[in-house]
């Protein structure tokens, strides 16, 4: 590799590695959508979209074709880009590649996150005379692998605590009429549960509030139709239930980091998403948000 941190794009269907390998750089092979196996050392993944894949240094490692169209990312980097971390640090920002475990499958609440990091990264790294463009890069990929940290630690400790089956109900609904007018009371009566049970158990199962939950399921769908379609943003912003575009413009800056048409154009420069492509979505850390009980 010639340079301390590269980032690549590409999209195909049915292709695979042609021959097993292995490299002096860390790698972080992401799925934006279809499906993938991913054989390291003497493990066989199943990777599907949202998902990370970690490569630690000289591992044998091969992708096997999965048979549907997929986009991923692969980000390189090696020991010299990260070297001004030590000890402890060092060691959390590369737990993901020294884990059983190497896969980190992210839900739909998660996943925007991880791939603003990515697509941010890619502009970086797409424009060689930009000032400091190795240390934003840097910086992004830090956030791309702490979060990745967190997530595996939080996956583990989770595993003991099995969804409440109201909740997994709820998020069902949520999730085929969040483009409609819906206050956490509505739906916690919906569902015959107080609004003050309701809040604390959708909070503790999900890491979200409700109000929260429903925005980032919009700005998830509003991502998707901004790479897959050539709608306007003020279409879009009705399509997913934001009947003021104001609104709409505050809320995906909170949730996206960058404004609808900041969005599309670093989509645009990545060079892989077309109007039909079948690409994955999730959804960043939270930011403000307004009131429960208000309509949203």
């Amino acid at each position: 590799m010639d340079e301390d941190f590269q980032i690549h794009f590409a999209k195909g269907e049915n292709f695979a590695m042609r021959k097993f390998h292995y490299h002096d750089h860390y790698e972080i092979y992401y799925l934006f959508a279809g499906e993938r196996y991913y054989y390291i050392e003497n493990r066989t993944y199943y990777v599907q979209k949202g998902s990370m894949i970690f490569i630690k240094k000289n591992e044998i490692h091969k992708t096997i074709a999965g048979g549907k169209l997929h986009e991923r990312a692969v980000v390189y980097f090696t020991d010299r880009f990260v070297d001004q971390y030590h000890g402890q640090h060092m060691d959390m920002l590369l737990s993901s590649f020294m884990s059983a475990n190497r896969i980190v499958e992210l839900n739909n609440l998660e996943q925007n996150y991880i791939e603003n990091l990515i697509f941010q990264m890619n502009n970086e790294y797409s424009d060689r005379g930009r000032q400091g463009r190795s240390l934003y890069c840097e910086t992004l990929l830090v956030q791309l692998l702490l979060f990745a940290s967190r997530k595996m630690k939080e996956t583990a400790e989770a595993a003991h605590i099995p969804m409440h089956p109201k909740i997994s109900e709820v998020i069902e609904y949520c999730n085929a009429n969040f483009v409609k007018s819906l206050t956490m009371e509505g739906v916690a009566a919906r569902f015959f549960i107080s609004p003050f049970h309701f809040s604390r158990l959708f909070k503790r199962y999900t890491g979200f509030n409700f109000t929260q939950y429903i925005h980032t399921l919009r700005i998830r769908e509003a991502q998707k139709l901004l790479r897959e379609t050539p709608h306007k943003v003020i279409e879009i912003a009705g399509q997913v239930g934001y009947v003021n575009i104001a609104h709409f413009n505050r809320k995906f800056k909170q949730i996206a980091m960058m404004s609808p048409m900041e969005y599309k154009k670093m989509i645009k420069s990545s060079g892989i998403f077309t109007t039909d492509a079948a690409a994955a979505s999730g959804t960043p850390s939270p930011a403000a948000y307004e009131s429960p009980h208000r309509p949203i």
